[in-house]
């Protein structure tokens, strides 16, 4: 007889526990779409855009728990998600990022972008990128992300060192930085050989991954601009908060539970992390700070002696100085500084990095850069400054070019009108976020003629295209790089010369190739489409 109060324990062989396990995620799954059919049901009647003549409905993705197409498919699978929508959806569509009344628009035309950005110094930012609560915290109030007089007050206190002028007076520096690097680089890369390596290895060649060897040199360019010159430990200090960085900008990028400000009560390790994170960034650039005050001392001191030095004020003390004053914010200072020095430095190392790609894929294109880089080397001083300056060089189109072909994010920062807009016909409420596609732009428009894949850096000194009478270059809704009207890119200045500066050293000092057997690989994790492809290098 069994007692009545006897534990009963069921024990399930492999094949029934997989089976259980399969059964609740079906479950799971399942619960998960009813709630994104409910969830997009909701939504498409609280947002419903028309077209004024035909009351059809705007072409819209349908929601999808818990992201929508925000973080993972807008960041990650961009790149495919721009062709996959854009056929399925057609030229202009609506995308969902989050389900708290965010609401996208996506512009692939661009005469749709003309009417869209022509007062885009009124638009408003979406709010931490539509990203979610972690990209708040970690970003949201950064110079990049906020609007209106806030925006104002905020690039007023940090914009200094990177505009025009200053840009061009770093150019020695940088010169001299990219120069040493690429020595020190080509030195460790043959000492490795030799050491791996039962035979001589040639000391004139190197295999460079651009991404990965070159990431230090645009970091350590803009923490000088930043910080002026740290000391080692502030360096390693520096260094050592990077990975903490990047685990928790991926879990931001991944969007999930953590997109709502709610998850903030649960006992999730990520809010550990990001708070531990901020903590320790605060106190490292306190203590720059101050270095930063002793070393501008010192300097100060030098120039009394010396009139003719001349010295780059670390953009640190005027930020910090705007925080005493009360024009800005010690968050929205901290985090700029963050935007400028982490997150930037993604962007900076694609578009550095693709260049050189490209180059080391066309030998042609690579010979006729290479001879004006030739031409221009024996300038010095202000000639060599108004070369690197200039937007008419064929160094210049190699830049652009490659940047049109490979854009670093396949879709922009969402911004709104602050008026209605009929865009293809469709009557589009005030308020509403825009984004541009920019591989639809960039490549698949029609401006770029039936040439469109080809890296072809000549067609952006074109006076004449096809009957146009003006440069391609001046068709300035045709092209997303740093974005559209008044509130382009703070950097862009000091990134072109960074990336100018680069290419100069590497073409006048190797000749670079693509191996025979080396694709057109991708960084498929990194949020910013970097290439993960070695481009072999010959000391010329």
């Amino acid at each position: 007889m069994i007692r009545m109060d006897t534990a009963i324990t069921l024990c399930f062989g492999p094949p029934i526990s997989i089976a259980v396990v399969f059964v609740v995620g079906i479950l799971a799954l399942r619960y998960l779409e009813i709630s994104s059919q409910i969830l997009d049901f909701i939504l498409r009647r609280k947002y419903p855009i028309y077209h004024a003549s035909s009351n059809r409905y705007l072409p819209t993705v349908p929601f999808v728990l818990p992201n929508g197409q925000g973080n993972v498919e807008k960041f990650l699978n961009g790149r495919q998600n721009s062709v996959k929508w854009g056929m399925q959806y057609g030229p202009v569509y609506r995308i969902w990022s989050g389900f708290e009344g965010e609401v996208h628009r996506v512009l692939t035309k661009p005469d749709d972008i003309e009417v869209v950005f022509r007062d885009s110094h009124n638009h408003c930012k979406a709010a931490a990128n539509n990203s979610g609560h972690l990209m708040n915290l970690l970003l949201g109030s950064c110079v990049g992300l906020i609007s209106g007089s806030e925006w104002q007050d905020l690039r007023r206190a940090t914009e200094h060192s990177f505009l025009r002028p200053s840009a061009k007076s770093l150019i020695p520096r940088i010169f001299a930085n990219a120069k040493a690097y690429i020595s020190t680089l080509h030195s460790d890369k043959t000492k490795e050989m030799m050491r791996q390596s039962t035979i001589k290895c040639a000391d004139n060649k190197m295999n460079l991954h651009p991404v990965v060897d070159l990431k230090n040199y645009p970091f350590l360019v803009v923490a000088e601009v930043l910080y002026g010159t740290l000391s080692n430990e502030l360096q390693q200090r520096l260094v050592a908060l990077i990975p903490g960085r990047i685990k928790v900008f991926d879990q931001v990028i991944q969007g999930g539970i953590t997109r709502f400000k709610a998850s903030r009560v649960l006992p999730l390790q990520i809010h550990r992390e990001i708070d531990a994170f901020k903590e320790n960034w605060a106190r490292w650039n306190d203590d720059a700070h101050a270095a930063a005050l002793i070393l501008q001392k010192q300097q100060n001191e030098d120039q009394k002696r010396n009139t003719d030095t001349t010295t780059l004020r670390p953009a640190i003390l005027d930020m910090y100085k705007s925080v005493a004053d009360g024009i800005t914010t010690r968050e929205h200072i901290l985090q700029t500084l963050d935007e400028m020095l982490f997150a930037n430095l993604d962007v900076t190392m694609g578009a550095l990095s693709w260049p050189l790609v490209f180059l080391a894929a066309h030998a042609d294109v690579q010979r006729k850069l290479r001879h004006e880089i030739c031409s221009a080397s024996s300038k010095t001083g202000a000639e060599l400054e108004q070369y690197l300056m200039s937007q008419d060089t064929y160094l210049h189109f190699v830049m652009l070019e490659a940047a049109r072909l490979r854009p670093l994010v396949p879709f922009s920062i969402p911004q709104s009108c602050p008026t209605p807009r009929l865009v293809s016909g469709y009557e589009v409420p005030a308020g509403t976020n825009y984004i541009v596609d920019t591989y639809a732009l960039n490549i698949r428009n029609p401006t770029w003629g039936p040439d469109n894949t080809r890296f072809r850096p000549e067609r952006w000194g074109e006076k004449e295209s096809e009957g146009r009478k003006t440069k391609l270059k001046e068709s300035r809704y045709s092209y997303w790089r740093f974005g559209f009207g008044p509130r382009l890119c703070m950097g862009k200045y000091v990134a072109d010369v960074m990336i100018k500066v680069m290419i100069y050293q590497m073409v006048q000092q190797f000749e670079m190739t693509l191996g025979e057997n080396d694709g057109w690989k991708w960084d498929e994790e990194s949020w910013i489409h970097h290439p993960a492809t070695e481009i072999q290098c010959a000391r010329i």
